[in-house]
């Protein structure tokens, strides 16, 4: 089944420029080409006193900060939570997509997507993801990292998983400074306890009552993979980014984004037929073996450890190793 563009608000979000490139204009462009008749909303956390595109109702926050890593990287959860409610709060379409700056639209393939909504146990219906971030924790152990790329689906229920309000520090951070130790780690010298992902997703599970958690970003537990896969199959529907019509940065696929370790829509199927405690311990020992023993041979362990050890040498070496690594990888943000 698919819907008419005049039933959907688009909400556009993040930065209005990256380096001299005005993304923010390329992106609403593109949905005014694709989706004629769609609400467009611009929400960011920048000046937008002087922006005007016409048709388009602009929102912005210039409250919501960011993080601060001990490694030199920031992170943009809080902005990303309020420029997405702040969209959302304006959404007068009973579809939303969010969509972000840095997004292109290449065709309406979004709109055969939706209309058929399957029911959800913490949603109305289930939202609809792009599976680009969305790891599959036996290739890279990220639990509960939901992919915020692309959403969209009913705008009741994009606007009960992002009316989070602002993260405070303390379910950020790590309590007692970055964590040092290599083995099961992926994300190298951090003080972040959360990956943005899975920081958003965990509060708005706690909205819901229920009591998840992680110690830190690669920590694992079986109860808490099983957890994460019925969340994931019950409340969402992931769709490989390839088929949306959307075009991401080309840095996403860059080496150190790790591109084959996302979930795909042909992953979520074999998850589907194959719920049962046995399948799912052996998807978990997959999980352990990748993440205590094959590791050794995988390039985002590696870089983790080297990171670790650099930082722990001189973070200026370090902190030059890794923008000379995503220079040369393509990882870099223009």
């Amino acid at each position: 089944m698919s819907i008419d563009s005049s039933r959907l608000a688009v909400i556009v979000q993040g930065p209005l420029k990256e380096g001299a490139v005005d993304i923010a204009a390329r992106a609403i462009q593109s949905v005014r080409r694709y989706l004629p008749d769609a609400q467009i909303i611009l929400s960011t956390t920048d000046d937008c006193t002087h922006v005007s595109f016409e048709s388009v109702q602009c929102v912005t926050d210039t409250s919501a900060s960011h993080f601060d890593d001990v490694n030199g990287n920031i992170n943009n959860v809080n902005k990303l939570i309020a420029t997405v409610a702040n969209g959302l709060a304006l959404v007068e379409r009973e579809y939303s997509l969010k969509l972000r700056t840095d997004h292109v639209l290449h065709s309406d393939a979004l709109l055969a997507l939706m209309g058929d909504e399957q029911p959800a146990n913490l949603l109305g219906a289930r939202v609809s993801v792009s599976n680009l971030f969305l790891r599959n924790p036996t290739r890279l152990c990220y639990l509960f990292h939901l992919s915020d790329t692309l959403q969209f689906g009913r705008s009741d229920d994009l606007r009960k998983l992002w009316n989070l309000g602002p993260l405070a520090a303390d379910f950020v951070y790590l309590a007692g400074g970055p964590r040092v130790n290599p083995l099961g780690t992926f994300q190298g010298y951090t003080a972040f306890r959360l990956l943005p992902e899975q920081a958003i997703l965990l509060r708005f599970i706690h909205t819901c009552g229920m009591s998840l958690d992680l110690e830190h970003i690669s920590h694992s537990r079986f109860d808490l993979f099983c957890a994460w896969e019925d969340l994931l199959l019950d409340n969402f529907e992931v769709h490989d980014w390839q088929s949306l019509g959307v075009t991401p940065p080309t840095r996403f696929l860059s080496a150190p984004y790790a591109p084959k370790s996302i979930i795909t829509a042909r992953d979520m199927r074999t998850l589907r037929m194959h719920r049962s405690k046995p399948h799912r311990a052996r998807r978990y020992l997959h999980l352990l073996l990748n993440k205590y023993a094959l590791c050794w041979f995988r390039r985002r362990w590696l870089v983790s450890v080297s990171s670790l050890l650099l930082f722990s040498f001189s973070p200026n070496v370090a902190t030059a190793a890794r923008d000379t690594y995503r220079r040369l990888t393509g990882a870099q943000r223009s």
